[in-house]
């Protein structure tokens, strides 16, 4: 053979050798180009992931806050819960005192004269049946139960109270004014 073909035979090999490095960088830079992109996607994935997890952060915060308040707020209703009560308890306090001490000045008796507990069945607390009892009307002394004793937290206490004197009459054959006890 002659040394032309091997100078031939060379240009070929060393332009096949190029030919395969070309391809080889060429193949280097689309698979580093697909990886970069593949990056940028993960990456922006773990973008979107990391904001939901903040969002996820923040609404766990706010129902915290809310959990809290919501627990304060109901603290504070019963603290005014208890304050009504005991305000409550204190007034009935207030109105059995007043009424102990109507009942004292009273010269007719005080509280056998008038009904201070209704048990709801049809019974007061002197033990007549008042379930058909009106009243407007007398019972069968001739005494008006007082059935309107307010026992909740709205009564004042600065309010007068005035003792039932219906068990005083008048004989109007002997014209005294001053009455004469009946019953």
């Amino acid at each position: 053979m002659d040394w032309w073909v091997w100078v031939i035979i060379a240009v070929v090999v060393v332009l096949i050798a190029i030919a395969i490095w070309l391809g080889m960088q060429s193949s280097r830079k689309r698979t580093a180009e697909r990886h970069r992109q593949e990056a940028a996607e993960l990456r922006e994935k773990a973008e979107a992931t990391r904001l939901e997890a903040s969002r996820r952060d923040a609404e766990a915060s706010r129902a915290r806050a809310d959990a809290e308040e919501a627990r304060v707020a109901a603290e504070e209703r019963e603290r005014e819960a208890r304050e009504h009560q005991e305000h409550a308890q204190r007034t009935r306090s207030e109105l059995d005192d007043q009424l102990a001490k109507a009942d004292e000045l009273d010269p007719d008796g005080g509280r056998d004269a008038r009904t201070t507990a209704d048990d709801g069945q049809g019974w007061d607390d002197r033990g007549a049946d008042d379930r058909g009892a009106d009243d407007r009307g007398a019972d069968d002394r001739g005494l008006r139960p007082d059935r309107t004793r307010a026992t909740d937290d709205t009564v004042d206490v600065t309010e007068t109270y005035e003792v039932p004197r219906d068990d005083l009459r008048t004989d109007p054959r002997r014209g005294d004014a001053g009455g004469t006890r009946q019953g």
